[in-house]
């Protein structure tokens, strides 16, 4: 019966084993759990500052009707300001487009809902009586009854934030990459203003003394078409705005134009840009200054100590600042970003956006860049409730495949690349509370 013992032994061993084995998976597992209760648990990302950087809302052209006449067949519309100043139209889109800010803000947790709790909201405008009009209307959407004022320079004095003060603007197309041929919309620009675009009837206007955008002739003349492109640019904007203000349709471009049509023929002033702001070295020179301090600010809410003086204090958790399309088109240019798209085919409209947020998570920072485009229809109705009047969209650096966002560090190296420090002031401008307009 000795075989016997030997199993019986046998089978008590393998049953002790795996006792032993069992014990140790549960004091394994008694032991990871107390690890996991006593190492820290990874934090949420929290939206540290948001930096958004906004054209002006809905203004009359910067041109006098009377000016603008040699350039169409028909009488302009008259606007109800002066030349390039915000209507009353505009004024309630930018504060409608304010009061979109602060429920989506709210609803983020950004800002709070008492006006105690917006301290840590600044808002900068340029000089321009068009951009402090802007300001004061956002404010009053943003934080109503509140009291809130921007802060700028006085309207006599010129912000090198948003105008650098040795950029030329006659000549930032100087040294603009040629366009290799006319875009079939420059055509179509040219119908509307003269209501015709064949040879003949292009002679006779120019007969006439009306401005022709280009003559078929000087179809490949690359001089030429330049010309015609900025000019383009600014007539295309014109149309846009009459749009935009809510003109009837059959006084918006004489009633030659279709809502489509509008969106169509801005493209131009799109392409306009592309030709003179985003290119370097106009972008480098007319935006090199403003990105510095952009970057600076964000250095500073991430505890860094930059060398260029920051636009807000770091516990500033969003700062607004009021600038214009040229402005937009001189970040694109510096940081090599494209963010059209044919659904949204106005890349600067009025209260159109570029934003800069700093990310922070377990004491690591990371910027996210993207757009805050309002609608055409939105613009022309006033009214940004509807989530799809104002389109948010993620905006990629060249060459980046890190995923979402970039490393702060990552990030300042790339925005720098492209910046000249010729054209960079330390120092911010002396920037007071300025009173509403």
């Amino acid at each position: 019966m000795s075989w016997v013992r030997h199993a019986r032994a046998k089978l008590t061993g393998s049953a002790e084993h795996i006792s032993r084995c069992a014990r140790w998976r549960v004091g394994l597992m008694i032991v990871g759990l107390c690890i996991i209760a006593i190492a820290p648990a990874t934090a949420a990302p929290t939206l540290r500052m948001e930096i958004v950087l906004m054209r002006h809302g809905v203004r009359a052209p910067t041109s006098e009707p009377a000016k603008l006449a040699a350039y169409a067949d028909q009488p302009w519309p008259t606007w109800p300001v002066a030349a390039g100043m915000l209507t009353a139209h505009g004024a309630q889109g930018m504060q409608a487009l304010g009061a979109r800010y602060r429920a989506d803000y709210r609803t983020a947790g950004v800002l709070g809902a008492s006006c105690a709790e917006l301290s840590v909201l600044q808002v900068i405008a340029d000089s321009t009586p068009r951009n402090r009009a802007s300001a004061a209307a956002l404010l009053r959407g943003l934080a109503p009854d509140c009291g809130l004022h921007f802060q700028g320079l006085p309207v006599t004095e010129s912000n090198p934030l948003f105008h650098w003060e040795h950029d030329d603007a006659d000549d930032d197309g100087a040294a603009a990459p040629a366009i290799a041929a006319a875009p079939d919309e420059l055509a179509q620009l040219q119908r509307v203003l003269l209501g015709c675009n064949d040879g003949a009837c292009l002679q006779r206007a120019a007969a006439e003394g009306k401005h022709v955008l280009l003559m078929p002739a000087h179809s490949g003349d690359p001089v030429a078409l330049a010309k015609a492109m900025k000019i383009a640019g600014t007539m295309s904007e014109n149309v846009m705005l009459e749009y935009a203000q809510g003109l009837p349709l059959a006084q918006v471009a004489w009633g030659r134009v279709t809502p489509a049509a509008v969106s169509r023929l801005v493209t131009l002033h799109n392409l306009s840009f592309e030709l003179t702001k985003r290119s370097l070295p106009a972008a480098a020179q007319g935006g090199s200054n403003l990105l510095a301090h952009i970057l600076a600010t964000l250095q500073a809410a991430a505890g860094e100590m930059p060398a260029v003086q920051p636009l807000a204090s770091a516990d500033t958790r969003v700062l607004l600042l009021l600038g214009h399309d040229t402005n937009l088109a001189h970040l694109a240019g510096l940081l090599g970003v494209d963010w059209h798209r044919s659904t949204d085919p106005d890349d600067y409209p009025p209260g159109g956006a570029l934003v800069f947020q700093l990310w922070e998570q377990d004491g690591r920072y990371r910027v996210n860049l993207l757009t805050r485009m309002p609608t055409l229809q939105a613009l022309r109705s006033g009214d940004f409730r509807p989530r799809s009047a104002l389109s948010q969209r993620d905006v990629s650096l060249p060459a980046w495949a890190g995923g979402q966002g970039y490393p702060l560090a990552a990030f300042l190296a790339a925005a720098r690349a492209r910046m000249d420090d010729r054209f960079v002031d330390a120092k911010a401008p002396a920037l007071t509370v300025q009173s509403d307009p």
